[in-house]
């Protein structure tokens, strides 16, 4: 399994573009990409303009599967330009738990 995070934070004046987009994203990974467990957004308590987003692959094909995806790319590109700099991705080993 492999581990995803992708912090970033959203501009000013943005946030109901992308809280939009979103959520028409998370829905389209929940039922286009069954080797994509889990995928969830989560937005800061303390700074509503900051998101995370976190995912879960079962292999490195299903993540390739979900970075060439259309949906994808459509979410990149309202996402990154309404996004005070480009979000932050890390990649996490799986150590056990669920």
């Amino acid at each position: 399994m492999i581990a995803r995070t992708a912090e970033f934070v959203v501009k000013n004046g943005k946030l109901n573009v992308v809280k939009d987009a979103i959520d028409q994203f998370v829905r389209t990974v929940h039922v286009s990409e069954p080797g994509t467990p889990i995928y969830i957004s989560l937005q800061d308590e303390e700074n509503e303009f900051k998101f995370l987003h976190f995912m879960v692959f079962e292999s490195e094909g299903a993540e390739q599967k979900h970075h060439g995806a259309v949906y994808t790319q459509k979410f990149v590109e309202i996402l990154y330009p309404n996004c005070k700099k480009e979000p932050v991705h890390k990649k996490f080993k799986y150590v056990g738990g669920l």
